[in-house]
């Protein structure tokens, strides 16, 4: 377990939904601008129809002597199959943000089924945004390691005791355990993703393997946490990695990765992506929302998941800001409906 848990217990409230503060990382270089017309920051990346030298790349783990082990492939460039589908959904967000409900959003989608070839857009991929409680992923992958590494890690019980400051409040609540109580650490963790408890997060992040959860940002080939930092942003693209090794089984055992995809597809928050598929299409996904305690009129609201659309299933990640979070989850619900449509037009049978 960590040894220097005061460090990382104190930014608890990074994974928190519109906490003050965000768990941290930094991103060297990073500049942050505002976008002034969503069409002109995409109309310069809009994929022809057709690049034929368009190739792949393969992500692996490092570390090992003899073996390589298989992360995810992805292509290098945007084949212009989904090219409609991107025109469409720039259009969407342009709508969204002439009417002033957003101010800036990102969108990753690629597609995940034998047949699809890994086909992927991006739409402004360099835009950065704190991800709230999307961060509780990385925290459920990296006690899953730890439990690979020792066994009957998830059965270890803890008692509750909540902090002298308090746990920040949060819009989008459910299910919380309760202080005084004692609770394993795989109930925790369900509280944590099922329900998006920031009170089971607390308790989490006092007691993970601290080098575990950096060491799993390393072999992702993302920046590695800097936890005294108070800034970290990370881009939907960048972000769609969690779900990409989780989809396949390429960090975790194909047992384990299956139980986090499952607890992931209990996630309660039905308001934004949910809202917007067919009552049986199943979704895992988290969401995850920030507000800056400087400008109350700053919001931020995101959600990554993977869509189960019969042989053709999608990994879609959007991350919005706008001034009034009550309205972003109407924009997430948009995206995923048109999304949703568009992939099932040109689902392709294996």
């Amino acid at each position: 377990m960590l040894n220097n848990k005061v460090s990382f217990s104190s930014l608890f409230i990074s994974s928190v939904l519109c906490s003050a503060v965000t768990f941290s990382v930094c991103y060297a270089k990073f500049k942050r601008s505002p976008i002034h017309s969503t069409s002109a920051a995409v109309a310069a990346t809009l994929a022809p129809t057709v690049v034929p030298s368009c190739g792949t790349v393969s992500h692996r783990l490092e570390g090992y002597k003899y073996i390589k082990p298989l992360l995810y492939v992805d292509k290098t460039c945007e084949t212009g199959h989904l090219a409609n589908l991107k025109t469409e959904l720039v259009g969407q967000l342009d709508v969204y943000k002439q009417s002033g409900v957003i101010d800036n959003a990102s969108i990753y989608l690629k597609l995940l089924g034998q047949g699809s070839g890994g086909e992927f857009i991006s739409i402004n991929e360099n835009n950065y945004y704190h991800p709230g409680s999307l961060i509780k992923l990385p925290i459920l992958i990296t006690y899953m390691t730890m439990e690979e590494k020792h066994p009957g890690t998830l059965d270890k019980k803890i008692v509750f005791t909540q902090p002298k400051g308090g746990i920040p409040h949060q819009t989008y609540n459910s299910h919380q355990i309760e202080p005084g109580k004692s609770y394993s650490i795989k109930e925790l963790l369900k509280y944590m993703v099922a329900f998006s408890d920031n009170n089971a997060t607390y308790l989490l992040n006092e007691n993970v393997d601290l080098e575990a959860f950096k060491k799993m940002f390393s072999d992702f080939g993302l920046i590695v946490p800097d936890v005294h930092d108070m800034n970290y942003q990370i881009s939907a693209k960048d972000y769609s990695a969690f779900l990409k090794v989780i989809y396949n089984s390429g960090y975790l055992t194909i047992s384990n990765s299956e139980y986090v995809a499952e607890l992931l597809s209990q996630c309660d928050f039905k308001d934004g992506m949910q809202s917007g598929l067919p009552e049986n299409v199943q979704l895992a996904h988290k969401f995850g929302e920030w507000g800056d305690r400087k400008d109350p009129n700053v919001h931020q609201l995101s959600e990554s998941g993977i869509v189960y659309l019969n042989n053709s299933p999608y990994l879609i990640t959007v991350m919005t800001q706008g001034r009034d979070v009550k309205k972003l989850p109407e924009v997430l619900k948009s995206i995923s409906k048109l999304t949703f449509n568009k992939v099932k037009e040109t689902e392709v049978p294996f």
